[in-house]
């Protein structure tokens, strides 16, 4: 223990750190690793990392191998928490977790659009993937502020 530390309660952690590359990518990762094992955003739906499911939108077996799904799921995972980590980046703890859900939110309504446009045919069960969003940018703003890098100050004592 470094004598005279005393640790600051998490709303006085000064929320202008300024925007993290690794951090960023390391909480799109680790929601997108807990979203393959709970493909539709609650353990209660289905709970399988055998799921052809890419951000809660089931592609079915339509031809595409599971390895082909866990990497572009994973791919969408770090764009998406890149966006939300941006976002989330000059915010107190506590108000990025309802923004992380927010911006999850938006980012559902902005992937609807694009599905129900282009790829219709995967469209369908779309509380789930509300859902899956909401989840998402709740644990990645989490796992971003959490991997933030922060600078210490050491103050030392005689």
């Amino acid at each position: 223990m470094i004598r005279g530390y005393e640790s600051k309660p998490p709303e006085q952690i000064p929320a202008e750190i300024g925007f993290q590359w690794g951090p960023a990518f390391g909480a799109g990762l680790i929601a997108g690793v807990l979203l393959l094992f709970v493909p539709h955003g609650s353990p209660w739906e289905r709970f399988s990392f055998f799921s052809h499911a890419v951000m809660g939108r089931s592609l079915g077996f339509q031809g595409i191998l599971l390895p082909v799904t866990w990497v572009l799921h994973l791919g969408i995972s770090v764009i998406y928490g890149l966006i939300v980590s941006r976002i989330v980046a000059n915010i107190t703890v506590y108000r990025a977790f309802l923004v992380g859900g927010a911006v999850g939110v938006i980012l559902y309504v902005l992937n609807y659009i694009v599905v129900s446009n282009w790829l219709p045919e995967f469209s369908g069960s779309e509380f789930s993937v509300l859902v899956t969003h909401f989840v998402f940018g709740l644990v990645c703003a989490g796992a971003y502020r959490g991997l933030l890098r922060r600078k210490i100050l050491v103050v030392s004592h005689p």
